[in-house]
């Protein structure tokens, strides 16, 4: 777990660039984190429409091949400041995003050369020029109905990242609630909404506290997504 000084350090680069004005505590982003939760591991984070139509790309089965290459850190549901760069490359490589993938351009972002190994990684995978690139090249094409199309996008995502050009949700179609939809997002929403410290929250109240965070997308009447009805 990273301690504050560290969290404030990974997202310095966001207070710099004038995107966020508040620095969360540890204990405010884990509040934000247990509140989104839900909505990560709902159909709202799917985009189907990318995957094939075969046994290997279902959402149940190609998770436990995404899980085989990357590890421990394909389960990070929260602010997932806490996995390894390359975790990160390896997730936008092999999971199809619909439309600019912020929360994860804007993780990569806080890692020092972050953007530049990227870059590198979706060229190597698109060339098949490295070992690892081709491992996950074909993970891809087992996967996406056209992964060179989606892999061609990046230049222009990852050029937007680095000049801090990041949509707004309403203009990605996200299904997310904007505070959830980017890490910067997520910070400043954690930063202004909940206690800073633990100690903030009388220890009888916890149970009740986390349950609130937990439970909001259900209280909206979403559901999980997987189980709701959907519209016709």
């Amino acid at each position: 777990m990273l301690s504050d000084a560290e969290l404030h350090d990974r997202l310095r680069v966001f207070r710099d660039a004038g995107l966020l004005r508040a620095l969360p505590t540890r204990w405010q982003l884990l509040q934000a984190e247990i509140e989104m939760t839900p909505y990560v591991i709902s159909t709202d984070a799917t985009a189907e429409e990318g995957y094939r139509r075969d046994v290997l790309a279902h959402p149940l089965v190609r998770q436990a091949i995404i899980f085989a290459h990357v590890g421990r850190d394909h389960l990070r549901t929260g602010s997932a400041l806490g996995a390894r760069l390359e975790s990160l490359c390896a997730h936008l490589l092999l999971t199809f995003h619909r439309g600019m993938p912020v929360f994860d351009l804007q993780l990569v972002q806080t890692h020092p050369g972050g953007l530049v190994r990227l870059a590198a990684a979706i060229d190597e995978t698109r060339a098949g020029a490295t070992k690892l690139g081709r491992r996950r090249r074909a993970i891809a094409r087992r996967l996406f109905r056209d992964p060179d199309a989606y892999f061609a996008q990046f230049e222009a995502w990852i050029d937007r990242a680095a000049r801090f050009d990041y949509p707004l949700p309403a203009g990605e179609g996200s299904a997310f609630p904007p505070e959830f939809f980017s890490l910067v997002g997520l910070a400043e929403y954690a930063a202004t909404t909940f206690p800073a410290r633990s100690r903030d929250v009388a220890w009888s109240r916890y149970p009740a506290h986390v349950l609130a965070l937990a439970s909001r997308r259900f209280r909206d009447g979403n559901g999980f997504g997987w189980f709701g009805r959907r519209a016709s």
